[in-house]
């Protein structure tokens, strides 16, 4: 039913440009994702000396096994998006690609569509009483990621949702005011 919510984000040209790969834990490629998670995540801690080695393997592991316990990975794409791949030095299968923005209007309402996809998908996942959190870090842009997924050379990944039933929810706390400050009333005097 998400899916189904997500797919009536607008956009423009009648594109439709965002597909949707879903990982069901326990399962060959939710195991993948794991190691992913726990090689992209050492790597990073690594290269910029967070702490000791034993520390950071027990970083990546710890982060590892937080999402054992996710039982659906909902990865959001869109082609089209230019090469994704070919600016990266050879950095490593773990190393997080650079990151290659938009850069037609076509490209940009086709990313503004999917991201109204992926907001449309965690209301729906919201109604329904579940959990859900959109992850765009550096794991999203690395080779072994993309290969993962199988994306092509002219893929984007917008992101990766994690879905599963809360422990708790959360307490919303707003920021802004909304009277005045988000929503504010536009006069005219001619």
């Amino acid at each position: 039913r998400g899916v189904s919510c997500a797919a009536t984000a607008p956009n423009h040209k009648i594109t439709e440009p965002t597909t949707f790969h879903r990982i069901l834990s326990p399962s060959a490629a939710s195991e993948r994702l794991l190691d992913i998670a726990y090689e992209a995540t050492l790597g990073r801690l690594l290269e910029h000396r967070l702490s000791g080695e034993e520390a950071c393997r027990n970083e990546a592991m710890r982060k590892r096994e937080k999402w054992a316990n996710i039982p659906v990975f909902v990865v959001a794409t869109i082609s089209g998006m230019g090469d994704q791949t070919s600016a990266a030095t050879d950095g490593g299968y773990y190393k997080e690609l650079p990151y290659v923005p938009p850069t037609t209007m076509r490209q940009l309402e086709d990313y503004a569509s999917a991201c109204a996809s992926i907001q449309n998908l965690l209301l729906s996942l919201h109604a329904e009483g579940l959990g859900s959190k959109w992850a765009t870090g550096p794991l999203i842009r690395t080779r072994a990621f993309r290969d993962l997924v199988r994306c092509q050379e002219q893929d984007m990944v917008v992101g990766l949702i994690m879905v599963g039933w809360p422990k708790r929810l959360p307490r919303m706390r707003r920021r802004r005011e909304l009277d005045g400050d988000l929503l504010r009333d536009v006069d005219y005097d001619a």
